[in-house]
C-alpha cells in the first residue's frame, strides 16, 4: 500500500530566538499508508497535536519536511494550500468548533459554500451525512439545543462534507460523557473501514488505542516508538514478529506510559510475585469484580477458578484455588467491621456497638491471619493503634512504624516481616470497607432494589460465560451424587 504521508525530520519551534523558546517537534519521521488508522499517543505537551496540524498544513516546521501524496505541501502557493486543506483534509476538534448562530444544516453544509456548489446539491450533500449518522431530525436546530454526542457528530458530518481522503481529529472525545464517545470512535472506525479514508488522532487515553492500525508513541517531541496493532489486520507490509501478541502489548495497554524497558521489568515482577499469567489475572480480576457487586456466590468463585480456561475458568490449581476463595471472602466479611465501625463514628446507625470491641475483632482477625498471641498490654496497645488508624487519623507508614518500634517507645515491638504482614492486611479490610462506606454512603438501597440490581448485573454478564459457569455447577454437582 503506497504512503499518503512522510514526514522527514520534522522540526516545530515555538517563539524562536526568545527567552521561552520551545522545541515542540524534534525530528520527527514517520510514513502512514493511505487507509490507515493512525493515533498519536502520549502525555500532554508532547507534541501530538502540533504534528496533527503540521500535517493539515497550519504549523510549518521550522525544519523538516511535510510530504502528503508526493507533494511537499509547505511548498504549494497559498491558494493551492487552501485547496490541499479543502479537497484533502477533514477535521474534528475536540470542541466542535461549530457557529452558533447557524443551524446545524449550515454548519454541515459551509464547506460546500466555498467551494461554489448551488443550493440543492449543498442542502441534499449536508442532509445525507445529518441522515447516515442520524441527526437529521435536528438539522434545523442550532448547535447550542443540542448534546455534546450530537454536536460532535454535527463536526463529523461536516468534516465529512468535502469527501476528503484524509480526516484528522484533535481530541475528538475529550468533552463527551462514555456514551457520546463510544458513538463517536465507532463512527470513525466506520469511515475508515467502509469509507475507505485515512484517519489520524490524537489522543491521551490509553482506552481508544485498539480502534488504530498502528499507534505512534510521542515524547518529549519525538516518536518513541510505533505499534502496530495485533488485533488489526494492517494495512501495510510489518516485519515478522511484530505484531506478535506477548504479555508487554497485554502491558502496554495498562500501562500506557511506561516503556518497554518498565514494561518488561513489570513482566518479570508478575513472573517473581504470582504463579498466574497475564491472561489468567485478567480474567481473574473481571471474576473478583462480579464478587464485589455481589453477582457471584463463593461456590460459583471457587468453580470458575479451577475451571479449564478454554472454557471460561480461570484454570487455577484446585488447592490454591481453595486458598484464594478463602481469603477473598474472609476479606470482604471482615471489611464490613470496617464499614459497620464507621457508620457509628460518624453517628449514622442507632445500633449500639462499642466501638472499642468492634476494632478488637478486626485486630484479632489480623492476629489470627498471621498467628500471634498477644498478651493484655499488647492487645491494649493494638486497639489503639488500629483505631487511629481506621480513623484516618495515621498513616498506612506511620502505622507500619507503630508497630515496629519497640514496647519501651510505646510501640508493638514487631520485627520487620510480622510488622508487614499486619499493616498489609490491615489495609487490605480498610481498602474494601472505606471504599464500599463511601460508595453507599449517600445511596442505601433497600433489599429489593438489591436484589434487582445484582439481577441487572447477571444479565449484563457474558452469556457464555454464565452458561459454562452453569454448566460447570451442575457438572460439580452430579459429581458429588
Amino acid at each position: 500500500m503506497r504512503s499518503i504521508i512522510t514526514t522527514k525530520d520534522v522540526d516545530v519551534t515555538y517563539n524562536f530566538g526568545k527567552s521561552n523558546e520551545f522545541k515542540a517537534l524534534k525530528g520527527v519521521t514517520c510514513e502512514i499508508a493511505s487507509r490507515e488508522y493512525i493515533i498519536f499517543f502520549g502525555p500532554s505537551g508532547c507534541g501530538k497535536s502540533t504534528l496533527l496540524y503540521s500535517i493539515f498544513g497550519v504549523l510549518e516546521p521550522s525544519a523538516g519536511e511535510v510530504m502528503v501524496k508526493g507533494d511537499s505541501i509547505y511548498k504549494y502557493e497559498p491558494m493551492e494550500l487552501v485547496m490541499y486543506q479543502r479537497k484533502t483534509m477533514g477535521i474534528m476538534y475536540q470542541s466542535f468548533n461549530l457557529i452558533p448562530s447557524l443551524t446545524v444544516l449550515d454548519n454541515v453544509q459551509l464547506p460546500l459554500i466555498f467551494a461554489g456548489l448551488p443550493t440543492t446539491t449543498r442542502e441534499r450533500t449536508a442532509m445525507e451525512l445529518l441522515d447516515r449518522f442520524g441527526i437529521a431530525h435536528v438539522a434545523h436546530k442550532r448547535p447550542g439545543l443540542l448534546s455534546g454526542g450530537q454536536q460532535q457528530r454535527v463536526s463529523v458530518a461536516r468534516s465529512l462534507v468535502n469527501d476528503p481522503e484524509i480526516l484528522i481529529a484533535d481530541e475528538p472525545v475529550g468533552n463527551l460523557d462514555f456514551v457520546s464517545a463510544e458513538a463517536v470512535m465507532n463512527t470513525l472506525e466506520e469511515i475508515n473501514q467502509n469509507d475507505k479514508k485515512t484517519v489520524l488522532l490524537v489522543t491521551h487515553d490509553a482506552k481508544y488505542l485498539p480502534y488504530a492500525h498502528r499507534v505512534f508513541y510521542l515524547d518529549y517531541g519525538k516518536i518513541d516508538r510505533i505499534v502496530p496493532n495485533p488485533e488489526k489486520r494492517q494495512v501495510i507490509k510489518v516485519r515478522p514478529g511484530e505484531t506478535i501478541v506477548t504479555e508487554i502489548e497485554q502491558l502496554a495497554r495498562i500501562y500506557p506510559y511506561d516503556s518497554p524497558e518498565q514494561l518488561r521489568v513489570k513482566s518479570l515482577i508478575n513472573f517473581l510475585t504470582t504463579n498466574l499469567s497475564f491472561d489468567q489475572i485478567v480474567r481473574l480480576e473481571k471474576m473478583t469484580q462480579h464478587v464485589i457487586e455481589g453477582v457471584l456466590s463463593e461456590e460459583q468463585f471457587r468453580a470458575i477458578l479451577v475451571a479449564d480456561y478454554q472454557t471460561g475458568g480461570c484454570g487455577i490449581k484446585p488447592k490454591q484455588a481453595d486458598t484464594m476463595t478463602k481469603n477473598m471472602y474472609q476479606v470482604l466479611h471482615q471489611s464490613e467491621d470496617i464499614i459497620r465501625f464507621r457508620r457509628v463514628s460518624r453517628g449514622q446507625n442507632t445500633v449500639d456497638l462499642a466501638k472499642l470491641d468492634l476494632i478488637k475483632n478486626i485486630h484479632e482477625y489480623m492476629v489470627k491471619e498471621c498467628q500471634v498471641e498477644p498478651d493484655s498490654k499488647l492487645l491494649e496497645k493494638l486497639t489503639k493503634m488500629v483505631t487511629v488508624r481506621v480513623y484516618g487519623y495515621v498513616t498506612r507508614e506511620e502505622f507500619h512504624r507503630q508497630l515496629r518500634m519497640s514496647a519501651g517507645d510505646g510501640g508493638a515491638g514487631f520485627d520487620i516481616y510480622l510488622a508487614a504482614d499486619l499493616s498489609r492486611y490491615l489495609e487490605k479490610l480498610i481498602a474494601q470497607g472505606v471504599s464500599h462506606f463511601q460508595q453507599h454512603q449517600e445511596a442505601k438501597p433497600d433489599s429489593t432494589s438489591l436484589h434487582a440490581s445484582q439481577a441487572k448485573k447477571f444479565e449484563e454478564m457474558d452469556k457464555g460465560l454464565l452458561w459454562k459457569l452453569t454448566h460447570l455447577l451442575h457438572r460439580d454437582k452430579t459429581k458429588a451424587k
